[in-house]
């Protein structure tokens, strides 16, 4: 929340204790983000495009999940990135503002 930008292949990554049902939502977010649900397998399992910012409506993982990513709205679609799709997390950095 609050950020006005993010780079290019930045990302934010939220790592839950245990896979489940998760649920988002864009109060206080001023850019539109791709939100992309990741099950414990690291499959994709699905793709909030283009949230409104300020938005205080629910984005629900629609399937359980243990990882959250967001990155610049139309990330996924400008990159070919659909549900069912497996990922790899490297070089991930913890960075605390």
């Amino acid at each position: 929340m609050y950020r006005n930008a993010l780079p290019a292949f930045g990302g934010m990554l939220f790592i839950f204790p245990q896979e489940g049902p998760l649920s988002f939502w864009m109060k206080n977010t001023p850019l539109p983000l791709d939100i992309i649900y990741i099950n414990a397998d690291f499959t994709i399992v699905h793709i909030a495009e283009n949230t409104a910012p300020y938005s205080t409506a629910n984005i629900p993982s629609q399937h359980p999940a243990k990882y959250v990513l967001e990155v610049n709205g139309g990330f996924c679609r400008q990159h070919g990135i659909v549900a069912k799709d497996r990922v790899e997390f490297s070089r991930v950095t913890s960075k605390l503002l």
